[in-house]
């Protein structure tokens, strides 16, 4: 047995002591360090490494939970034990779901040797788990790489141009099989080879690349097509260049629509100077001003048919423009040049046209004497604008809500996934309990559960963004349905103290629904869900009811609400009321869209009710199958 390196917090040398002659006395050769005090324990644990900890539980000013949160910050993987004499069983097991490896009663330090020993064994399965999983996490790293950048097709190249694995899509924008392009070099597929190697050059030097624009050849009617490239370079363990993982989206149509914009915008400019300009002329020592026919037209008056004055054309600008043509005014004054700017005119029937005047001075021994200037209308040019900065605010906010989306799924995944390891772990210690094992496996169970209801609902709405979901109708009873469901809820609900309740159908008669039974149970299964998960305290009520031909199905809460701002995006995929990483509420934010495309589906609607603070009714409508049958 070699040397043991043991730092001890304990303020007690008695204590440290006997806990030094236990270990000797069990036959561990010691270099044990002791400290009493915060400031010592983590200058000890940030100048030296340890083989293990043992912390007294209570120290003056300083405990074992705050040991612990020190060491798993600046010493993750030394085992930690708490020594103590004060120490309850709650308090243990809360340390060791903090991260304590055990804990050891001084009054019954026998255990300690071997607590110290199974702690030790445990600290090197873990390095050896960690050392398998980096291993794991390293061949995992290419397919991270190929997903993290997937958009449309995925692919997968050597250096040299060799495909190595291709998504089986990209049929539906070449035409080409993936059996057909595995094995092939890539340089087959560009119009221009030249394109390649400027992509590779790109790689190079900045490792990988965005929305990079090639040509790529079609077995289809269009026999070439516009492609976005996003590519990662990935390199050899020397640092060489050898494997590139991306992905391409088709933008042909859209690369065709920017260059009927581009032909349609000259059309414009055509149409602009034969009928959308206008000229005049100011000369300011007569005091005339003269306009063209086109301007008369452009201000909606009839041409010629009166002298324009500077008052005409001044009462025609928005008045929040004229400022800004005075402005203009005293610049020209001040450099002598010509300028150019943009103002507003009101004209009649509130209509408002944007306006580019472009004007050129002229002077006469440093006095101005005349102004030529053009009107040009550019109305459509800044609805243009307006457009397209709308169009950014969308993309814009759809990446907020990807990435919010991919926040959520990350901690809808690993959260229950880490309970799932962390109580399997716990399970394996021998000295628990039966009512601990008990109680560590429903927790485990309850993790699964989670997590089986996130893959689901990701399930859910792949099929529905994909439009293979298929419905099959039968004729059901709403109340086999309701109960179905609800008997799913009973337990969380009785963890809460959330009270359950199902409304029955007051008439003697029952109603039949032909519907696709699945369907329908997880739009029920998708809002109450959603209630549970809302609500703390109070109740929540569940039932249906006819409405002229249809069946509606409510579920109603007395939890959080939603407040009226956000009610309109309630059904938007991957949305929640808080987005934040730590937001109080667990879920995907997917839900209530996935609920919304059922329905949808089966001819339904779905719509809510909710106030801040008070709570939220949900309510879903299917087409009844028939009359009402006794049951």
């Amino acid at each position: 047995m070699g040397l043991l390196k043991i730092l001890s917090l304990e303020d007690s040398i008695n204590d440290f002591e006997i806990i030094s002659e236990q270990l000797i006395k069990d036959g561990y050769k010691l270099n044990i360090s002791c400290v009493d005090s915060e400031s010592g324990f983590v200058k000890a644990i940030s100048d030296e490494t340890f083989d293990i900890i043992l912390a007294d539980y209570n120290l003056p000013q300083f405990d074992a939970f705050e040991a612990l949160k020190f060491s798993q910050r600046i010493c993750p993987d030394t085992p930690f034990i708490c020594v103590s004499g004060s120490i309850g069983e709650i308090t243990a097991i809360e340390l060791i779901k903090h991260g304590a490896t055990d804990y050891v009663l001084k009054d019954r330090l026998e255990r300690l040797p071997f607590a110290v020993k199974r702690a030790l064994d445990e600290a090197r399965e873990k390095k050896e788990l960690k050392e398998a999983e980096d291993a794991l996490i390293k061949s995992e790293k290419k397919y991270r790489n190929i997903f993290e950048n997937i958009q449309d097709v995925f692919y997968r190249t050597d250096i040299k141009g060799n495909i190595l694995e291709i998504s089986p899509s990209v049929k539906y924008f070449s035409e080409f099989t993936r059996e057909e392009l595995v094995g092939t070099s890539v340089y087959a597929l560009y119009s221009d080879t030249t394109d390649r190697d400027s992509l590779i050059t790109a790689l190079k030097e900045k490792g990988e690349i965005r929305d990079y624009e090639i040509k790529i050849k079609s077995k289809g009617p269009v026999k070439e097509k516009y492609f976005s490239v996003n590519a990662k370079l990935e390199k050899d363990t020397e640092g060489n260049p050898f494997i590139i993982n991306g992905s391409i989206r088709d933008i042909n149509d859209r690369k065709h629509s920017e260059e009927l914009l581009v032909i349609n915008e000259a059309k414009l400019n055509d149409a602009q100077k034969l009928a959308k300009m206008g000229s005049w002329d100011f000369y300011l020592e007569s005091n005339t001003y003269t306009w063209s026919e086109n301007m008369f037209r452009m201000l909606h008056l009839q041409p010629f048919e009166v002298e324009p004055t500077y008052e005409d054309f001044i009462n025609l600008v928005h008045p929040d423009d004229r400022l800004s043509i005075e402005n203009y005014a005293q610049k020209i004054l001040e450099t002598k040049s010509t300028v150019s700017y943009e103002f507003r005119y009101f004209l009649a029937g509130n209509e408002i046209i944007w306006i580019q005047n472009i004007i050129t001075p002229v002077f006469a021994d440093d006095k101005l004497i005349e102004l030529h200037g053009v009107n040009i209308d550019i109305t459509e040019k800044k609805q243009f604008e307006q457009e397209l900065i709308k169009e950014k605010e969308n993309a814009q906010a759809s990446d907020r809500l990807k990435t919010a989306f991919m926040n959520n799924i990350s901690h809808e995944v690993r959260t229950p996934l880490n309970g799932i390891l962390g109580f399997g772990h716990i399970l394996l210690n021998p000295d628990l309990t039966a009512e601990e094992k008990e109680l560590y496996y429903n927790m485990m169970i309850e993790s699964s559960n989670r997590l089986l209801n996130t893959l689901t609902n990701i399930m859910d709405i792949s099929v529905l963004t994909s439009g293979n979901q298929k419905v099959t109708k039968r004729e059901i009873a709403p109340k086999q349905l309701v109960d179905h469901v609800c008997e799913k809820f009973s337990e969380p609900c009785k963890a809460k103290n959330t009270i359950l309740n199902i409304v029955k159908n007051q008439d003697e008669n029952d109603y039949t629904i032909n519907t696709d039974e699945n369907l329908a149970g997880k739009i029920l299964f998708q809002l109450i869900d959603n209630a549970v998960k809302f609500t703390s305290k109070g109740s929540i009520t569940v039932g249906y009811k006819k409405k002229e031909s249809d069946l509606v199905f409510f579920v109603k809460d007395t939890g959080i609400g939603i407040s009226d701002h956000y009610k309109k995006f309630i059904f938007k995929n991957f949305t929640q009321e808080d987005n934040d990483s730590t937001r109080k509420y667990e879920g995907t934010g997917i839900g209530l869209a996935i609920a919304q495309g059922f329905a949808k589906m089966l001819n339904g609607q779905i719509w809510m009710d909710s106030e801040k603070g008070k709570g939220t009714t949900c309510y879903f409508s299917l087409p009844l199958f028939g009359e009402p049958t006794t049951r």
